[in-house]
């Protein structure tokens, strides 16, 4: 079993928002559908915006959560298959929701699986509070996505 610290963790995470900001940026540039292409662009938003977020976090973090050691038992393909995805241009609204809903329930999970095997209370609260946000997140999402949906 290999150990990293909880602030390397932060990293693979605020690498996983670039790699899905980027993902909506390609998709976005290739999507036929003007509806599409405004849902993808909140949704590139949503990801610069979620990766300001966690790297201030991660900047104000108190060094002994960032000094927390955690099992490294997580996949670390998130980015390189965010680049691999290849869709269609003809996305419908549904079709990003769904792709949004699979690629942020996997960092939900990641990061609940994280708080799940942390060694100290700490880190769990911070990867459960961090986890939550992203639940939250997901869920403006999918209310936005109704709005871009009856434009």
């Amino acid at each position: 079993m290999r150990f990293k610290p909880i602030k390397e963790f932060f990293t693979y995470i605020e690498e996983c928002h670039k790699a899905l900001a980027e993902l909506y940026l390609r998709l976005s540039l290739e999507a036929t559908d003007p509806k599409v292409r405004l849902l993808l662009d909140f949704m590139r938003n949503k990801e610069q915006l979620s990766y300001l977020h966690l790297h201030d976090y991660a900047q104000q973090a108190p060094t002994s959560l960032l000094e927390t050691w955690l099992d490294n038992i997580f996949d670390q393909s998130f980015p390189m298959k965010c680049q691999q995805l290849k869709i269609q241009p003809d996305l419908a609204i549904e079709d990003v929701v769904a792709i949004a809903m699979d690629l942020d329930m996997q960092l939900i999970e990641l990061m609940q699986n994280a708080a799940y095997n942390s060694p100290t209370v700490e880190a769990e609260l911070a990867l459960e509070n961090l986890s939550n946000q992203e639940q939250k997140t997901l869920h403006q999402v999918v209310i936005a996505s109704n709005e871009f949906e009856f434009m």
